[in-house]
Order: C-alpha cells, then structure tokens, then sequence
C-alpha cells in the first residue's frame, strides 16, 4: 500500500506531535444542537410513551445534524433507549450515506464567466472546488455561454473547461486541479507527426471520473514475463467524497488487444491505496503484447472503495474514573482503557474498533479520520499534545493521546469523534481503443 504501512510503523514508535494544546469554543449553532439533542435523548427513555414519542419525533425533524450528538450506547442503557437511538440513527445513516453510484446534478444556462459558473457549481453540488488561484487567470474571467441540463458534475467539469482550451490536471493525492491543455509546437519537418493530438476520453461512473494518462512498453531481456506494458490512469472523485481505501483487484482486471490477444497480469504489483485530497494517480502492469498488436481494444477491471459514515461523537465524563467503559455508536465501539499520568503530561488510551469492517487495511485508512481532544468545565476544547498508535490488530486499533492540562483529570470530559462505519463499494470500468506506442 503506498506509504502507509511505513507510516503505520513510524506512528507506532514515535509520538505524533502537536503544537501546545490550546482551547477553543463551539460554535454557537453546534452547541445549541448538541444541548438539545442532549435534552431529547434523555426524554427517549421516559416514563411516559408519549413523551418518548415526541422526543423520537423532534430529533428526526432535526434532520442528520443531530447523528453527530446522539448518545453512545453502552451495557447500562435501557432496551426502549437503545432501541430508539438506533432506530434515529439507522434513519439518518440511510440518509446521509453517500452512494458513489448517485453522482450530483448540473444545470448551468447563459452567458457567464468561467468562474461565475464553477461558483454556481459549487453551490448545486456542495462540491468545494477552490477557486483562489484561479481568479487572477484570464481564461477564468472569459465570458461562455452554457446550456448544460441535468448533466453530471464531471461531464459538467470538463464541458465548460473545454470552453477555455483547459482541463482536469491529474496530480497524485492532491485536491482538484486545472490546467491548460498541452500545445504541440509548429512541426515542419514532421518530426512530431507520431504524437497523440487528443487525450482519450475519460469515463464516469457515478462520483467518479476515471481517465488513461499514459502507457508504455518495456522488453526485458533477462526475463521476458517482466516485458510489459504500463497503463497509468487518474482517478477523480466529487470533493464532498472522502474514500478512505482504494483497491483495484488485479484478479479481477481483464485486459485484450485489437487482435484479441488476452494479456496477463503480474500479480508483483500493489494495487492498495490510502487516497487523500480528490485524486489518485495508478498504474498497472500486463505482460507485452506481439507486435502484432497495436492498441489495447478493452482494458476491464473492477474498483472497489471504502466510504466512511457520518462522524459519531463519543463522550466520557471524567475519565480517570471511567477506565475499562465501553461506548458504541453505530458501527464504532470505543473503549477508555486508562487515563494517566505521563511524566508532566496527562495520557488517556482508548480501544477502538469498527463492526464489521471490511479488512483491516480500510480500517487503517479509517483511523485517520478520527480525532480525540477534552472539553473543559467552561466547554473549551483542549486539543491533544501529540498521539501514537499503541497496536494494530484484526479487531481494534489502540490510540493514546498526550494532554498539556493543569489540574485533575476529573475536571475535564473526553470526547472521541469518529466515522461511525465504513462502507466498501465495488464497480466495474473499462477504458477502450488504448494505442500503443
């Protein structure tokens, strides 16, 4: 997997380190939502069956702002509460999970600039683009005139760059970019006549947009199964996406020439991936084709991705006399193993662990989405002096987090915030007509 296993090792021998802590207020609107939900929760487990209901009713009309402050569950709570908080919670989870086969929706008409337009995008999809350092470029201020109706967010992206000569710029782990399209220089000996003139079209599947970058072929002379040939392709995924494991099974990819020559593939290739930003960029290998043959007719193969849920908000009150309390929130348990002292600062140690997950490599992309800190009696938040995986198992992840605090533990609450599941999603693509050089 690329980096990640050696980043893994590292985090469990070294500390991660942080600037000194430092506290900050809620946001108002987040502390109104999490005190009412708070007040609500409690009333689920009523004496009165109507006063069970309305609370149930209320929290549902919230909407899934409220997911984030539903209560953990834990051995103690009643069967009527845990009954209802997984019955709101089930309710929002199937509205908020994102679909990558359910891509959002463009409808753009009239003369506009570029930028106006990809603002008006912004907004449709909730997709944040990041527009800075595009609006000094002229191209961008260019007005273009657009009839574009219910059309997919990347079909969407690429038909108004190609008003300006531009396009999506594949870079590795990195966040949506654009670029101008390569020019090839005046040629008239005819020395450039070979080039490509046009990129090969990408596809789109939902979320996704996939698209061939390169490809080349290497003879080996010593061993001729390393003589191969080498596709590279960007992955592109809608902003408001955040996949937290690629795969790209390489029993499942099927690969055959023009002249139906099936070509095999070397399985001493990683095909696992820790994505960040909007984009990846991948290669694979198949064994070289005759000569005979001179492009690629169908390059097939499967892709699977990891989404995380909504984000869960564990809390545990005063900690050092928690140690060993287990909380659940959907799929995600949390144990508080042990708060202590540390030298001059203070540690607290938590199990954490996600029901069935899909393996334990997409729980290692998980873990970087979640995130420890305290909240002071004031309701500042303290945030972590620095962290370190203790274990990596098949079941659980161990965590520890150092704290710069003064005073006792049992001043403070500590609060674990977490995607509350992972879903693994698979779809097949397929890139066509592949020349070869």
């Amino acid at each position: 997997m690329k980096f990640f296993k050696l980043l893994l090792v590292a985090y469990l021998s070294l500390w991660v380190l942080s600037p000194r802590a430092s506290a900050c207020q809620e946001p108002d609107e987040q502390a109104s939502i999490r005190t009412r939900v708070g007040e609500l929760a409690q009333l689920l487990d009523a004496d009165k069956e109507s006063d069970r209901d309305a609370a149930e009713k209320e929290l549902k009309e919230i909407g899934p702002e409220a997911l984030e402050f539903l209560p953990p569950v834990d051995d103690q709570a009643s069967a009527e509460m845990r009954m209802r908080v997984e019955r709101i919670r089930e309710k929002f989870l199937q509205e908020s999970t994102i679909d990558f086969h359910e891509p959002s929706m463009v409808n753009l008409k009239g003369q506009m600039s570029l930028v106006d337009a990809l603002q008006t995008i912004e907004k449709q999809t909730r997709n944040r683009i990041g527009l800075e350092n595009y609006k000094r470029q002229a191209a961008f201020a260019e007005t273009i005139d657009l009839d574009i109706e219910g059309v997919t967010y990347w079909e969407a992206m690429d038909e108004i760059l190609e008003k300006i000569d531009w396009r999506i710029t594949p870079r590795d782990n990195a966040k949506l970019s654009f670029g101008p399209k390569a020019q090839i220089p005046e040629d008239p000996a005819g020395l450039l006549k070979s080039l490509p003139r046009e990129s090969l079209p990408p596809i789109y599947i939902g979320v996704l947009r996939m698209q061939p970058i390169a490809i080349s072929k290497t003879t080996n002379f010593l061993d001729p199964l390393q003589s191969t040939a080498e596709l590279e392709f960007v992955l592109h995924w809608e902003p408001r996406f955040k996949p937290v494991f690629v795969r790209f099974p390489r029993d499942k990819l099927v690969v055959r020439t023009e002249n139906d020559e099936r070509l095999l593939v070397p399985t001493d290739q990683s095909s696992e991936f820790v994505p960040t930003g909007s984009q990846l960029v991948a290669s694979m290998r198949v064994v070289k084709p005759t000569q005979a043959a001179t492009k690629i007719e169908s390059w097939k193969g499967e892709l699977q991705i990891a989404i995380p849920g909504r984000i869960a908000t564990i809390d545990f009150l005063n900690p050092k006399d928690n140690s060993g309390k287990s909380l659940t929130a959907g799929d995600l348990t949390v144990v508080l193993e042990s708060a202590r002292k540390n030298r001059d600062l203070q540690e607290i140690q938590v199990g954490v662990s996600l029901a069935n997950q899909p393996s334990n490599d997409v729980l290692q992309g998980w873990v970087a989405l979640t995130d420890g800190y305290l909240v002071d009696k004031q309701g500042d938040r303290i945030d972590h002096a620095g962290w370190a995986t203790t274990r990596l198992t098949k079941n659980d992840i161990g965590i520890s987090y150092l704290f710069d605090i003064e005073g006792e533990m049992s001043d403070y609450r500590f609060v674990y915030r977490a995607p509350e599941s992972v879903i693994l999603q698979t779809v097949d693509y397929e890139f066509n007509n592949i020349p070869f050089p």
